[in-house]
Order: C-alpha cells, then sequence, then structure tokens
C-alpha cells in the first residue's frame, strides 16, 4: 500500500470517527436543551403563577361573595384562595391591587373582581368575577329584607350582637392580620405603616390621599435607598 492510500484511509478514519461522535453527543445535547427549555417553562410558571380557569374564578368570587364582615371578610377570602392555596397571585401583588381599588371611585372589593378577572379571564372573566361576587348579595339582601319584614317584632334580633358581629369581628381581625404579617417586623414598611394609620386616626386625612402619598414616596425615596443599598453592597463583595 502506497503513501498516498495510507493517507486517503487515515482521512476516511478520521471523518467516520469524527461524525460517529457528533452522532453520539447530539442525543445528549437534545436531552440537555430539553432539559433547559423545561426548567425555563417551570420557571415562567412560577414567576406568572398559577393560572385560573373561568369557572375556577366564578366560584372563588361566588364564595367570597357570602363572606361576612364586610369588605375585609370578602378580602380574607379572597386572599386565603388566591394566595394562600391556589398561589395564584404572590402577595405582594395581592397587597398592590388592593391598595389601587382602595384609591379608585368605586367598592374596593368591586374593583379587585374587575383587576382579578381580567388578569385571568379577560373581560369575560371580569363579567364572570363581578356577576359571582354580586350574586349573593343579591339573593341575601332580598332574602334578609323578607326576613325582617316577618321577623322585626321578634326576639331573634336580640342575638345578633352576641351571634353574627363576634363573628364578622373576627373575621375582619384576622384578615388584617394576614395581610400585614409581612409587614408587622422591624423594616422601613412597619415605620410607614406606623405613620399613616397616625395620619388616618389623628388627622383623619382621606384614605385614599395616604395611598397615593404612600405610592409617591415609595416610588422615589425607597427605590432610591434600595439604590444606594445594592451599591454598597457590590463594593463590599468587591
Amino acid at each position: 500500500m502506497d503513501a498516498n492510500s495510507s493517507v486517503g484511509l487515515e482521512l476516511l478514519n478520521h471523518f467516520y470517527q469524527s461524525r460517529l461522535t457528533v452522532e453520539r453527543a447530539a442525543p445528549i445535547a437534545e436531552g440537555g436543551n430539553r432539559l433547559k427549555r423545561s426548567e425555563d417553562k417551570e420557571k415562567r410558571s412560577r414567576e406568572q403563577g398559577t393560572r385560573l380557569t373561568r369557572g375556577e374564578l366564578f366560584w372563588i368570587f361566588l364564595k367570597a361573595g357570602f363572606a361576612f364582615g364586610g369588605g375585609l371578610g370578602i378580602l380574607a377570602v379572597l386572599e386565603d384562595e388566591l394566595v394562600d392555596k391556589r398561589r395564584a397571585v404572590a402577595r405582594e401583588e395581592f397587597l398592590t391591587i388592593y391598595g389601587i381599588g382602595r384609591i379608585v371611585p368605586s367598592g374596593t372589593m368591586t374593583a379587585l373582581a374587575v383587576a382579578y378577572g381580567y388578569k385571568f379571564g379577560g373581560l369575560s372573566g371580569t363579567v364572570i368575577t363581578l356577576a359571582a361576587l354580586s350574586l349573593p348579595v343579591f339573593v341575601l339582601t332580598i332574602a334578609l329584607t323578607i326576613a325582617y319584614h316577618y321577623l322585626r317584632n321578634s326576639r331573634v334580633f336580640d342575638l345578633l350582637p352576641v351571634t353574627i358581629m363576634p363573628a364578622a369581628l373576627a373575621l375582619i381581625v384576622v384578615a388584617a392580620l394576614k395581610l400585614g404579617k409581612d409587614v408587622f417586623r422591624p423594616s422601613r414598611e412597619l415605620i410607614f405603616a406606623g405613620v399613616a394609620f397616625s395620619f388616618a386616626l389623628f388627622l383623619r386625612l382621606n384614605p385614599a390621599f395616604i395611598l397615593l402619598a404612600g405610592g409617591v414616596l415609595g416610588a422615589f425615596a425607597l427605590r432610591r435607598i434600595d439604590v444606594e443599598e445594592r451599591a454598597k453592597k457590590k463594593g463590599s463583595e468587591k
């Protein structure tokens, strides 16, 4: 065998080995890509939260509509369903939307129904959440009005202060504590919450004004403080 034939065989062997290596590595690379895509999809799913169907939206807001204790009673049910059980909304987002709902010129719970209905179901989801939230109020108001007409002279109404009222108060207290558990610890947020409480209690400022002032303060002052803290942290790491 001459030198040219030997070189040709070596080149063919090298080409065959290279192709074999590529063919063996391709499934491994594809598997790695699939794993990365799966991890990215799972990460996006965690960031976006659980998606709710229109049926789930109807059930959640129907259940909230039957809650006693007014707005905070409804808020406790929504927080339990959306944040704790289904993990469809982060607690920070829930508090933010609640704060926005306090500002807009409508009922706060109506604003929450519109916000989450549109978030998870678009315009049709908004109609569903509003209908579900309003249905219990509509039915119970008619039923209680009829009951009051027939029982207004009965001693049944004397039991309300020791039955329904304490239960409603307990729901309100629990809702307030659960919503504030991320704030009630030594932090800047706790200081601002105390200042806002003092303004509302002693100066009787409009809650909408306090919320707007808090939003402006958070957007500028706290953001500047966080930037400075991150800069200090990077400097210490270097």
